[in-house]
């Protein structure tokens, strides 16, 4: 048995009140394996403790939104969990205090009752052909059509109302043209997936839309534990070692910052608990979360190694019908500049999955923060291309059929009330900030579609009411960023 002491601090999902500042936490790197204070500590934290140099390379136009380094970069990455150390001195744990509403355990379905099937070429465009009011809002990457946006589930506290909330976004954005659901194991300590398998099993059972024509992206990695047997940090931390380290799934020395397991038995296990969580037979996407802290962890050298082997894993379980194509869920390795150590290749990537998968690999999407608050996706040349050259990341993915979707295109509700006029002047049609700033995402050439986290019933009728509104041409987002530089 392994002892406590002999691991390095192992990150725990916690809730907090203020979620945001929960996650403060997780954005610093190094802080994952110190002694952390408790997440409270961070609620009056300003900035993540994440060196503001990390992210000077990220230099691409901001379109003149005021936005200093801070509030530029204070966005977490998408993927990772908190982190909450021991509580030192024999003082008590911190509770983490579920919701009231959050009662009772998770009952599981049994396979025999999963949903068969996975979204399919006919399925999707099944669902397309039912709006033909809502142009530009599909796109078809590869085989699949997805709608321009579709349903993120990060945000909220664990299980209670936000889970009503989220089961009753699902059909209503079902019969508004919305077929793209992005969740997590970690998010929300696995109770996003619990909610989004509840609300498409009943969807689908009721006939609001089939099985075929939904395209349901997650992603696993992270260290997460049970929320039902976690009710305090210490519980988490118990469940964490007794789930995963007790029984050799996660051996300590294969973590990277804390948090992250690339194992191939550690994701066998992930993708299991994914699909008993949505009650899905097959996965559509499953992708790895933040790929880059095993990069920093392990060096160029180890990660290829550790990147095949997760491949290998990967195109096993799309033989095996558990997941129909995999991914990667990135914060900032895509943006580094090709000489920094941090920096994740696309042209290593992709040969690492045609090595192992052939010509028929499945690595087919990419996700990373995209948004008027951080363009560099578009505008930084940060990758090296096939022929030689620099290019941006979605110039890069360009051709490759890859399902490419924007996290954070609300730049977390930071950009509204400062958009400098000029912005609603290029990107016609929309009326608040918020469509503003999801026009942009799902407009910018090389985005397939944003990922935006919508619960509230007026937030989903603004963005559904934007669906109708014709996609701004890539010609006015190229006229958008020449303005914002002709204006510095």
């Amino acid at each position: 048995m392994v002892e406590e002491a002999q691991l390095p601090v192992i990150a725990v999902q916690v809730v907090a009140q203020d979620v945001e500042a929960a996650i403060v936490a997780a954005h610093a790197e190094v802080a994952v394996r110190l002694a952390l204070p408790a997440v409270e500590d961070f609620r009056d934290a300003a900035h993540p403790t994440e060196p503001a140099e990390a992210h000077r390379h990220l230099a691409a136009p901001r379109l003149g939104i005021a936005f200093d380094d801070e509030t530029r970069h204070r966005d977490p990455p998408r993927c990772v969990a908190p982190s909450v150390p021991p509580a030192a001195g024999g003082a008590s744990a911190r509770s983490i205090r579920p919701h009231p509403l959050h009662r009772g355990r998770f009952t599981a379905m049994s396979q025999a009752d999963w949903i068969p099937g996975r979204a399919t070429p006919q399925g999707t465009r099944r669902f397309e052909a039912r709006f033909p009011d809502l142009p530009g809002h599909f796109r078809c990457p590869d085989r699949l059509c997805v709608s321009s946006f579709g349903l993120g589930t990060r945000a909220g506290e664990i299980g209670g109302g936000d889970d009503l909330l989220y089961r009753q976004a699902v059909p209503e954005l079902l019969t508004g043209g919305v077929n793209l659901f992005d969740t997590a194991l970690s998010d929300r300590m696995q109770t996003s997936e619990r909610a989004l398998g509840v609300s498409l099993a009943r969807a689908i059972r009721e006939g609001v839309a089939a099985r075929d024509e939904i395209v349901v992206v997650t992603k696993g990695g992270l260290l997460t534990p049970d929320p039902d047997l976690a009710r305090s940090a210490a519980e988490a931390r118990r469940n964490l070692m007794a789930t995963y380290v007790e029984t050799g799934l996660v051996p300590p020395e294969r973590l990277a910052g804390g948090v992250l397991c690339l194992e191939p038995a550690f994701l066998r296990d992930q993708i299991l608990r994914s699909r008993r969580n949505l009650r899905l037979e097959t996965l559509d996407v499953w992708c790895l979360e933040q790929p880059e802290l095993a990069l920093r962890e392990f060096g160029g050298q180890e990660f290829q190694h550790v990147m095949c082997r997760a491949f290998e894993a990967l195109e096993q379980a799309v033989c095996d019908g558990q997941i129909a194509a995999y991914g990667l869920c990135t914060w900032d390795g895509l943006l580094r500049p090709h000489s920094d150590p941090g920096h994740l290749s696309l042209l290593d990537l992709f040969q690492w999955a045609l090595d192992v998968g052939g010509a028929d690999h499945h690595l087919r999407a990419i996700q990373l923060p995209y948004s008027l608050a951080m363009a560099e996706a578009l505008r930084l040349p940060s990758q090296l291309g096939p022929a030689g050259g620099i290019a941006s990341v979605l110039a890069a993915l360009r051709g490759t059929g890859s399902l490419v979707l924007a996290s954070a295109p609300l730049a977390q509700g930071r950009a509204f009330g400062r958009l400098p006029d000029f912005v609603r002047e290029y990107l016609a049609g929309p009326r608040s900030d918020a469509q503003l700033c999801l026009q942009f995402a799902r407009s910018s050439p090389g985005i397939t579609a944003a990922i935006v986290g919508m619960r509230d019933a007026a937030h989903i009728d603004q963005n559904l009411a934007l669906a109708r509104v014709p996609v701004a041409s890539p010609e006015a987002i190229e006229a958008l960023f020449k303005r914002a530089g002709a204006g510095r």
